[in-house]
């Protein structure tokens, strides 16, 4: 090593060696940087992609499904054979007609059950049971027939489970649809199915090393999943009891909280997609998640990110950099050792020969050039850029250090704010009422609920009453984001306490006892306030037959047999600064409740957001003339059809302010019996 340094060639070679080693490793450090967030950003886009495509591919055969049991069901010939099973001429023709469906199903079977004796008829692909289609006899006390009679008291076009036949020892995913007269009476049930097996190995595992799917219900009950061991039959007979969720394969309390936010989302806007990190079963996975509203199923896309976009991915590109630096420095090495090494060998050798006292050099004069000079005035000048440039690096340290400093001071108080914001989210979601309980009180709803930003300034609440009845409506609070989310925690207390405490009074009573509890808590202390914050809100109580409504700046909207109505609301808010002398009196309307009629409350966001050609407000007129159409569509269904409509109508515009539509149509016999 001493020789190696003691010239000035073989200082070159060794600190270029240095030199390269440390590039290559920063070159190496920079290039993992950055393809880690490469990686990052195509696995989003890869993970959003591909839910998607997932999703069309499995929703259609499912729908398929659906589709040819619905239309199986609506066969008279089958209504009249239920009706009248007994009839040879019309079993004749009703076997027939199941014979004609089979062969359309995706597995070549088809199953028919008789309401009024129970029996089950069935046939599969190879026609093994041709003129035995009776197979068995459900029992209502049997525990392997209970889905049967606990599904046949469900108002819904179908239902959709996965589950084992005991009888004709399959396991499916059933699509079970009611055979109905047209006055509504249960005739009998249409089953077609998927095998569990064969659906499990065509859409959840995938061809693709790294990717699977699994799907799940809106309670987390594993529906599919490459592993069948993990298939919770159980939620088959009630998705509220399920005993093994998704939830349970998720090894952080944190990704349980953000696959349930995740969740919740895309039930409010079922177009839109989630990605996120999660793991499950020890392994840092990264899925894609998307809704299909129309299965009540959500498809969960797990992808392993190593596997598909790894470092690997990159690494020729590495290699190549590495190559083109090495060739890039020895092309240095040569122009420098043509250029200048070789002429300050000859300075070095002159050099020695004088300082040996061999004075009688003569330097060719093509020499004396910049070399030459610089030999005069090196000492002096290395000297005074020594000093200088100590001095000028202590000086870049400090302040590279302050600035490090004040970067992650900045960063740590920047992600504080953020976390913070998302824990907010989480508290004013969780005053919104519970599914369950609105399910309780109401036939149907819609709830939807879209914050301009994180979080927002509007609610809706449901709020059962000592007396049987229940309070229901909407609130929408001054200003949005983090003002509007606390005034929504602030009104919500207050209407709470004040609900707990209003059994039997009249509801204009109700609302001018929020109003004074409001601005008590407000302060509001005079006419020079600074602030000047309140609520408008409309506010509902139902009662067994009847509907009272109350309105301070939200209307309610009323559709029955495929027209709509407006109900004004007052002219006034609640919680302000009044003027006792301007107060508008608070009306109370009463509505009879009938079978048909759906009401809707909107928030003034929906309706003055601007959007279409002219960038005008969406419109009362608008809501209305849609909410009529949709008269005959499910509030479940209308809730998605609802956000597609808007998000149409606004297009690339930004959303103005909050928005929060809240329907319902109530279940009158519910209330008759005192909920």
């Amino acid at each position: 090593m001493p020789l190696l340094l003691g010239s000035l060639r073989g200082k070159f070679v060794f600190w270029m060696a240095a030199v390269f080693i440390i590039a290559l490793l920063l070159a190496f450090a920079a290039f993992r940087g950055v393809s880690d967030s490469i990686i990052a950003a195509l696995g989003d886009r890869f993970a959003e992609k591909q839910a998607l495509y997932d999703k069309s591919r499995i929703r259609s055969p499912v729908l398929k499904e659906i589709v040819l049991a619905r239309k199986m069901a609506d066969s008279a010939v089958l209504q009249a054979w239920a009706e009248n099973e007994n009839d040879l001429q019309l079993k004749v023709a009703a076997l027939k007609e199941l014979d004609s469906y089979r062969e359309y199903f995706s597995d070549g079977s088809v199953s028919f059950i008789v309401d009024k004796s129970g029996h089950y008829y069935f046939n599969n692909k190879r026609n093994d049971f041709s003129g035995q289609e009776l197979r068995y006899t459900l029992k209502s006390d049997a525990p392997e027939d209970r889905w049967y009679f606990q599904i046949r008291h469900q108002q819904f076009p179908y239902t959709l489970h996965v589950a084992p036949d005991t009888h004709l020892n399959v396991t499916k995913i059933w699509v079970d649809v009611p055979v109905k007269t047209a006055g509504g009476k249960l005739l009998g049930l249409v089953r077609a199915g998927i095998p569990l097996k064969s659906f499990i190995n065509d859409f959840i595992r995938n061809s693709e090393e790294g990717i699977s799917n699994i799907l799940i219900d809106g309670d987390g009950a594993i529906q599919a999943h490459p592993d069948s061991s993990l298939i919770d039959m159980s939620s088959t007979i009630n998705p509220h009891t399920a005993r093994f969720t998704i939830f349970n394969l998720l090894n952080l309390e944190d990704d349980r909280a953000e696959l349930l936010a995740a969740l919740d989302a895309l039930r409010m806007v079922p177009t839109q997609v989630q990605t996120l990190y999660l793991t499950i079963q020890g392994e840092r996975k990264l899925v894609g998640i998307a809704y299909m509203p129309d299965l009540q199923w959500f498809n969960i896309t797990v992808m392993d990110i190593d596997t598909l976009l790894g470092a690997q991915t990159f690494t020729p590109m590495f290699v190549v950099l590495t190559v083109a630096l090495l060739i890039s420095l020895l092309a240095v090495a040569l122009i420098l050792q043509y250029f200048v090494l070789r002429r300050i060998a000859v300075l070095d050798s002159a050099a020695r020969k004088v300082a040996a006292g061999n004075y009688e050099l003569s330097l060719p004069s093509r020499e004396n050039d910049e070399l030459g000079r610089l030999a005069f005035g090196f000492n002096r000048m290395a000297g005074t850029i020594r000093d200088n440039t100590a001095k000028l690096e202590q000086r870049v340290a400090e302040r590279t250090a302050e600035l490090q400093l004040a970067n992650q001071q900045l960063a740590q108080k920047n992600k504080q704010i953020l976390d913070s914001i998302r824990y907010a989210k989480l508290i004013q979601t969780a005053i919104l009422p519970r599914s369950d309980l609105l399910a309780r009180y109401l036939k149907d709803h819609l709830a939807m609920w879209l914050p301009r930003d994180v979080v927002g300034g509007d609610f809706y609440f449901l709020h059962p009453a000592q007396d049987g009845s229940c309070f229901l409506g909407l609130v929408d609070c001054t200003g949005h984001g983090i003002p509007g989310a606390f005034m929504t925690m602030t009104a919500h207390a207050v209407l709470r306490q004040v609900i707990s405490e209003s059994d039997g009074l009249a509801l204009p009573l109700v609302v001018s006892a929020i109003d004074d509890r409001l601005r008590q808590t407000l302060q509001h202390t005079g006419e020079g306030d600074a602030l000047n914050y309140g609520m408008d809100i409309a506010i509902c109580r139902l009662s067994a037959g009847l509907l009272e409504y109350s309105g301070c700046g939200i209307d309610l909207c009323l559709v029955e047999n495929g027209v709509s109505s407006v109900i004004k609301a007052t002219h006034r808010g609640l919680g302000y600064r009044l003027n006792p002398r301007k107060v508008k009196p608070i009306e109370v309307h009463k509505i009879q409740l009938r079978e048909a009629l759906r009401f809707y409350l909107a928030s003034d966001g929906l309706l003055d957001q601007d959007g279409g050609e002219d960038g005008f407000g969406f419109g009362r007129e608008r809501f209305l003339n849609q909410i009529a159409l949709w008269a005959d569509v499910p509030l479940n269904q209308q809730q998605a059809l609802l956000v597609e409509l808007l998000e149409q109508y606004r297009g690339l515009r930004s959303q103005r302010d909050d928005i929060t539509v809240f329907g319902f149509s109530v279940n009158n016999q519910s209330l008759d019996e005192g909920i």
